[in-house]
């Protein structure tokens, strides 16, 4: 089976050997090999991570939906997508700004569709189910209505229209989001282990602590606690600009990455 193409049987099969694996390495296995702190009030209710897993199926099938759509769009000669070898310096260089641009393109849709799913009568009827783990495993990264999931998922049809992107690369980079989205729920910090193009520059230049403009697993689970603060899911930057990041976060941040310090 290609990592591109073969339909939605292919892309389907992708999304949930990358969502239950990932959310099983994170729940069952990492705790056991690299143990952290919990940075969660409580804990999970038992038969939780089964009801999570349950709910997370229709908002896979829709994300394998929406990457076949991108598939049969860029067959029919819709969109910028493009195929080739990726060999040369520029070839790498170009890859590695788009999914700079992406994340950044995929950080703002979801702030601002985060925050429009907040609105009374979508979180009463759709987002609701998501918040019904008030205490979030891993799995509940894609336990939400299908609806939410239409809302969440189509910008991955939109960037094909924006600049070109390697069709590779494209289902590469949003079958990775699927674990930024199943890491945010873990229940304890990763950072800096999440394995982002930004944390590897923040590496770069800081050495290997939390980056300050990158969020945290606590900034998510914040939000489940007190579901009116942290919308964003790569950066901080839009919580601080619109006033929804917590009062209280930002000294848990420079205390994360002083222990950074301090480990390195």
């Amino acid at each position: 089976m290609h990592l591109y193409g073969d339909g939605l049987a292919a892309a389907f099969t992708q999304c949930c050997i990358v969502y239950y694996m990932g959310a099983a390495l994170l729940h069952y296995v990492l705790p056991v090999l690299l143990p952290r702190p919990s940075v969660q009030k409580g804990h999970p209710k038992q038969g939780q991570v089964l009801k999570e897993s349950i709910m997370s199926i229709g908002a896979l099938l829709v994300k394998a939906l929406v990457l076949t759509a991108v598939e049969k769009l860029h067959a029919a000669g819709y969109g910028k997508l493009y195929t080739g070898s990726i060999h040369s310096v520029s070839d790498v260089t170009y890859a590695v700004i788009t999914i700079v641009i992406l994340d950044c393109l995929h950080d703002t849709w979801f702030y601002w569709t985060h925050r429009l799913l907040h609105w009374k009568p979508l979180y009463r009827h759709i987002h609701y189910i998501h918040h019904k783990s008030t205490v979030p495993t891993p799995f509940a990264g894609y336990s939400f209505h299908v609806v939410e999931a239409l809302i969440v998922f189509a910008n991955e049809i939109i960037v094909c229209f924006l600049f070109p992107i390697h069709a590779s690369l494209h289902r590469t980079y949003h079958l990775f989001t699927t674990l930024i989205h199943i890491g945010g729920h873990a229940g304890y910090e990763m950072a800096p282990l999440i394995p982002s193009v930004e944390q590897a520059l923040s590496w770069l230049v800081q050495g290997p602590r939390p980056c300050g403009a990158l969020n945290t697993v606590k900034h998510h689970d914040m939000h489940h606690q007190i579901p009116t603060i942290h919308f964003a899911l790569y950066f901080v930057h839009w919580d601080r600009l619109c006033g929804t990041e917590h009062p209280a976060y930002r000294g848990y941040a420079r205390k994360l990455a002083a222990q950074g310090q301090e480990e390195s």
